[in-house]
C-alpha cells in the first residue's frame, strides 16, 4: 500500500520545473478554499432562513467531529509528509507533522457532504465537495500530502457527515435559537442595515 501510495503521489506531485500557471493555481487552493469556505459559511448564516441557519450549524459541528477524528487518529498512526521522506517536490512551506488524514480536506468535505445530506443548501455542499476534490490535488500537488491522506479524509468525511441528520434534531433544539438570538442582538447593537443583515 505505502508503494502504491508513493507511486500516486509521484505522478501527482509537481515536477522539477512546473508550469507556472498550474503551480500558481496550486498554491492559490491549498492556502485560501479553507478561509473562502468559512467567508461562504458567514454570508449564507447572514442571508440565508432560519432553517438553513440550522444546517449550516449542524454541518459546522459535523466538520468539528470530523477534525476531532483525524487528531485521533493522528495520535494511533503517525505518517510522514513526503518531503520528510525526500520524497518528490515541495512547493508549500509545512511544518514536518503528521499527514494522515489532511485535515484541509475533511474540513471542506465533511461541511459539503453534511449539507447535502441535510438538503438545506445542497447547491452550496455540491460546490464544497468539489472545493474538497480541488485541494486534494493541490495538496499532494505541492508535495505537502500523500494521496492516501486525501482518500483517509474522505472516508472520515462520510462517516461523520452519517451523523448530521442525529446531530441537527438537538442542535435545531438546544443551540440554534440562543445562536439566532445572539446574531439579532449583534447586528442590532452594531446597527448593521437590514437590507444587508436581515434578521
Amino acid at each position: 500500500m505505502e508503494h502504491i501510495n508513493g507511486l500516486l503521489f509521484l505522478v501527482i506531485n509537481a515536477s522539477v520545473h512546473p508550469p507556472v500557471p498550474v503551480l500558481t493555481t496550486a498554491l492559490f487552493l491549498a492556502n485560501w478554499l479553507v478561509p473562502l469556505a468559512v467567508l461562504l459559511f458567514i454570508t449564507l448564516w447572514v442571508r440565508t432562513s432560519t432553517n438553513a441557519r440550522g444546517s449550516l450549524l449542524t454541518a459546522t459541528v459535523v466538520m468539528l467531529i470530523g477534525l476531532g477524528v483525524n487528531q485521533l487518529l493522528g495520535a494511533i498512526y503517525f505518517h510522514p509528509r513526503p518531503f520528510m521522506i525526500g520524497l518528490g517536490h515541495q512547493y508549500l512551506p509545512h511544518l514536518p507533522d503528521n499527514s494522515f488524514p489532511s485535515d484541509h480536506a475533511t474540513f471542506l468535505w465533511s461541511l459539503g457532504f453534511a449539507l447535502l445530506i441535510l438538503g438545506h443548501l445542497r447547491r452550496w455542499g455540491a460546490v464544497l465537495v468539489l472545493a474538497g476534490l480541488a485541494i486534494a490535488w493541490a495538496r499532494v500537488y505541492v508535495g505537502v500530502h500523500f494521496p492516501f491522506d486525501m482518500l483517509g479524509s474522505l472516508i472520515v468525511s462520510l462517516v461523520v457527515a452519517g451523523f448530521a441528520r442525529i446531530l441537527s434534531g438537538p442542535l435545531l433544539k438546544w443551540v440554534l435559537t440562543p445562536c439566532n438570538s445572539l446574531y439579532i442582538r449583534l447586528i442590532v447593537a452594531l446597527h448593521l442595515p437590514p437590507a444587508l443583515f436581515p434578521r
